[in-house]
């Protein structure tokens, strides 16, 4: 009987065997390309969990590239699932993605189904949140992430492409060779039409792209990163001119960040390139936040983590801390406060929206602002007495509206972080992320424009929300709140 009921659940469940750890799955579909399939499910994760495809570079194997990227810890600390194809040495000598080839790199058919296959076996088995699939690799890997995104855009959210090139630089192994020293230079409508043209009827959001790559890479040449950018700036509809320039990124010399804003100044491309590093990824081994990795073959401490940049990019990253204080200021008001969990013998660096002004608590983990005229961003890296950088953690901060709008505080403290840059809100009881049940949000006449029921830690505003004020109405442990919140 005991079997019977087994059974049973077995058949409503999303798999019957073990989830976590890390696993080969021998059978995941047709698998038209002759790939390897190994997933990695932390022990425990809620429901409705993202997901990474990560993708190994050439001569290396599934295993050996989980070690060195770190994805796998990543995963456990911040709460998703991740899922590595491997090459067949039967399909290429070197282990390499054949991204090159018509047929692997073509929607419905070769490698790239065979991923896409892993994908949907991995929804099938799992609890996957399907609007937060995302896709990363190095080399071929890399090549192979931009394939996935333009063959798959319904698919995959964003990527993270790790010295890489264009989505069909090459059609051929000759050509291959071409791309990856960088002699193949194309208009950005060129590059663009490449990607809209695979699928051609397709009307929907592509995935936004973040490329790193090292300066002096002598396996694929950093021209590639100019052609990736025009050609996914391009499909983003906007200019190959950064919006944003940040040079020693994160207070690292070597890193330099490109932010590529579209028509409603939203980033869609960002490029990280690491002076004096050649054909690798870069990793930060330690114990800080925003530290992991291993050195290898194709892995070199640069002091910069890749991969945790990557997942600050995908935004799946379990925040250390949230900030507290007003998020909703009038036009010129000062004496705002803000702050962050104080960690003896911290320095806490803040930045400011256009206008306001800092007016004491600098190097402190509590400020004041007087505020101009300009909404943005309030936000702060905090350094320990180690050394170990975490953040900038930021919150957006609404300048010039103003509302009768009462708020209700419940028992204890429910805080909101919208994050603009893919309109998703997320919950927080003071420091800790939360699960929330029964949100709505409503608009400033009390008209409800969505709601959901279910359990949820964050929600993704629908595109067609308008920019402007209002109100969330959310229960935590069977108390109920309403908070204002300005999305845009």
């Amino acid at each position: 009987m005991r079997l019977f009921l087994n059974i049973i659940i077995c058949s409503f469940a999303f798999s019957c065997f073990p989830q976590s750890g890390w696993q080969p799955v021998s059978s995941f579909g047709s698998n038209p390309g002759n790939l390897a399939m190994y997933a990695y499910a932390p022990a425990s994760l809620p429901v409705h969990a993202p997901l990474v495809v990560v993708m190994h570079g050439c001569t290396q194997t599934a295993t050996v590239y989980a070690a060195q990227s770190g994805w796998n810890t990543l995963a456990d600390q911040h709460q998703f699932y991740t899922v590595y194809p491997e090459q067949n040495a039967a399909n290429n000598s070197s282990s390499c993605f054949n991204w090159f080839l018509a047929g692997d790199q073509d929607r419905g058919q070769g490698e790239a189904l065979s991923i896409r296959q892993m994908v949907d076996y991995m929804k099938m088995h799992y609890s996957i949140d399907s609007t937060r699939i995302f896709v990363t690799g190095l080399s071929a890997g890399a090549c192979m992430t931009n394939v996935m995104m333009a063959s798959y855009p319904e698919v995959f959210q964003k990527g993270a492409v790790m010295a890489g090139v264009p989505f069909k630089a090459a059609t051929t192994a000759t050509a291959a060779s071409t791309a990856m020293g960088g002699f193949v230079v194309q208009t950005p409508t060129q590059w663009g039409n490449l990607v809209r043209n695979e699928n051609a009827t397709y009307t929907g959001p592509f995935p936004k792209v973040a490329v790193f790559h090292g300066s002096i890479d002598p396996v694929v040449n950093i021209n590639n990163v100019t052609e990736e950018v025009k050609q996914w700036t391009n499909v983003h509809n906007t200019d190959q001119t950064a919006d944003l320039v940040q040079s020693s990124f994160n207070g690292n010399a070597l890193v330099t960040k490109n932010t590529f804003n579209d028509a409603s100044n939203q980033p869609v491309v960002e490029t990280y390139t690491i002076s004096g590093m050649g054909h690798a990824i870069a990793v930060d081994p330690g114990a800080c936040y925003q530290q992991g990795g291993s050195t290898g073959t194709y892995a070199v401490d640069a002091n910069f983590y890749s991969s945790f940049w990557a997942a600050c990019f995908f935004n799946i990253l379990s925040t250390p801390y949230a900030i507290s204080g007003t998020l909703t200021v009038s036009a010129m008001q000062n004496g705002v406060s803000y702050s962050v969990p104080l960690h003896s013998g911290s320095t806490y660096t803040w930045t400011v929206p256009a206008g306001a002004t800092i007016v004491s608590g600098q190097g402190t983990n509590s400020i004041v602002v007087n505020f101009g005229n300009t909404p943005g961003q309030v936000s702060v890296s905090e350094t320990d007495l180690s050394g170990c950088i975490t953040g900038p953690v930021s919150v957006n901060v609404a300048v010039g509206v103003s509302t009768g709008i009462a708020e209700h505080a419940g028992d204890s403290e429910l805080r909101i972080y919208y994050n603009r840059e893919n309109r998703t809100i997320h919950f927080y009881e003071g420091n800790k992320a939360c699960q929330v049940s029964d949100f709505a949000i409503y608009d400033i006449t009390g008209r409800c424009i969505a709601s959901e029921t279910l359990y949820l830690q964050s929600y993704p505003v629908d595109a067609s929300v308008s920019h402007g004020l209002y109100v969330l109405h959310a229960v935590v442990n069977g108390v109920h709140y309403a908070r204002k919140i300005w999305i845009d």
